[in-house]
């Protein structure tokens, strides 16, 4: 299959695999997923060069769930409000809104830097990797 072919197929145009491709895209993760998913290699491995090992491969809807179900147990933890909460993990209101609903499609940034903050790795904020001992965060 030829580059523009697989861009097609996975709902991407030409120009918007190109920047992936030379990594100056910020793809979300269900876009990442598509094309994990038509590489046949775990998202993991695409993305860290390594084996999956012990990590799960997940779809994107099980990352965004797994996503969504660790931002509700942080933000309940904070005892913040949900602007204080959204300023600390470095997000819009109304994007905090759609990941306690589980209806987000961050970008892969995004996902790096709520990790960040919340001082979790990404593969465990998207439920690749298990979960170690928790802190609250805003305390």
């Amino acid at each position: 299959m030829k580059k523009p072919e697989f861009a097609e197929s996975i709902g991407m145009s030409g120009s918007q695999f190109r920047y992936v491709r030379s990594r100056a895209a910020n793809p979300s993760i269900e876009m990442l997923a598509k094309i994990s998913a038509k590489l046949k290699t775990p998202l993991y491995e695409l993305l860290e060069d390594c084996q999956l090992g012990h990590r799960r491969n997940l779809s994107a809807k099980q990352m965004t769930k797994n996503l969504s179900m660790i931002v509700k147990r942080k933000y309940a933890d904070s005892g913040l409000d949900k602007e204080q909460f959204a300023k600390v993990i470095g997000v819009s209101l109304p994007q905090l809104y759609l990941m306690l609903r589980g209806d987000s499609n961050p970008s892969l940034l995004v996902v790096v830097e709520i990790a960040r903050r919340l001082g979790i790795g990404m593969w465990v904020l998207l439920g690749v990797e298990p979960m170690q001992v928790e802190e609250p965060v805003g305390r």
